[in-house]
C-alpha cells in the first residue's frame, strides 16, 4: 500500500499538468537601441556610439555603417565624421537565433574657422529624397530625387547662393539665391549618375566670401 502511495505522489504532477511535458521555452526578443554622443557638432566631429541590446540568446555580433561609406564592427570604437552633413549610423545586432537593428542620426556642420576680418563660412546641410545611405542614392527608373539645402544658414546672415549639377558634367544646370533654388527635383533615367550639390556665401557686392561647399551623391537608378 504505501508503494502504491509513493507511485501515485511522484506521477501526480504529471496526471494533472501533462501540458507541461510538451511546453518549449521560447527566448526572448532581441531588441537594441543607439546613441550618438555627440549628434552634432563641428567638422571633424569624432562620435562615440552606445549600444544598449538587451534579451539576447547567444553571443552578439554587431555590424556598423557609420553613413559616410564606412563600416565597422566594434560599437565601443569611436568614429570621425571629416565633412559636414547629415548622416545616419545603423548597427545590425545579431545572435545564433535573433536579430535586430538600430539606428542614430549624426548632424555634421563646417569648421567653424575665423577667417581674416572675423567673417565664417555658412553651415551647409545636404538633404536628399529619397534618403542617401552615406552619399547613394538607389531606386527604379525613371527615379525621381529631391535635392534640398533649404536648412544650411550663415552665421553673420550672409546672402547664400546656391547651385546644382544634376548629372556631375560639371556644368550647374540649376542655381540662385531664393528659397526656390535651394531645392530642386531631377528625374533620373536608367544608369548611374554623380550629382554635385554647392553654395557659398557673398557679400553686399555678390562677391563670393569663401570657396564653395559641395558635396557629391552617386545616384543608381535600376531598371
Amino acid at each position: 500500500m504505501k508503494a502504491r502511495q509513493a507511485c501515485l505522489v511522484a506521477c501526480l504532477p504529471a496526471l494533472l499538468f501533462p501540458a507541461c511535458q510538451e511546453d518549449t521555452l521560447l527566448a526572448p526578443a532581441l531588441s537594441a537601441t543607439c546613441e550618438a554622443r555627440p549628434s552634432s557638432g563641428a567638422a571633424p566631429l569624432t562620435v562615440a556610439f552606445l549600444l544598449t541590446v538587451a534579451g539576447a540568446a547567444g553571443p552578439v555580433t554587431v555590424a556598423i555603417s557609420y553613413g559616410d561609406g564606412q563600416s565597422g564592427s566594434n560599437p565601443d570604437a569611436t568614429h570621425t565624421y571629416a565633412a559636414a552633413g547629415s548622416y545616419t549610423a545603423s548597427m545590425n545586432v545579431t545572435t545564433p537565433s535573433q536579430s535586430a537593428r538600430c539606428s542614430a542620426a549624426v548632424s555634421v556642420s563646417a569648421s567653424p574657422t575665423t577667417f581674416p576680418g572675423g567673417n565664417q563660412p555658412p553651415i551647409a546641410v545636404f538633404k536628399t529624397t529619397p534618403a542617401a545611405v552615406g552619399s547613394t542614392i538607389t531606386g527604379q527608373a525613371p527615379l525621381t530625387v529631391l535635392f534640398n539645402m533649404c536648412a544650411s544658414s550663415d552665421p553673420e546672415d550672409d546672402e547664400l547662393y546656391f547651385l546644382m549639377d544634376f548629372d556631375g558634367d560639371e556644368k550647374f544646370e540649376f542655381g540662385g539665391i531664393t528659397g526656390f533654388h535651394c531645392r530642386a527635383e531631377h528625374v533620373y533615367a536608367v544608369g548611374t549618375w554623380n550629382p554635385v550639390l554647392c553654395l557659398y556665401d557673398r557679400d553686399a557686392n555678390r562677391k563670393a566670401l569663401h570657396e564653395d561647399q559641395c558635396r557629391e551623391f552617386t545616384v543608381v537608378a535600376t531598371p
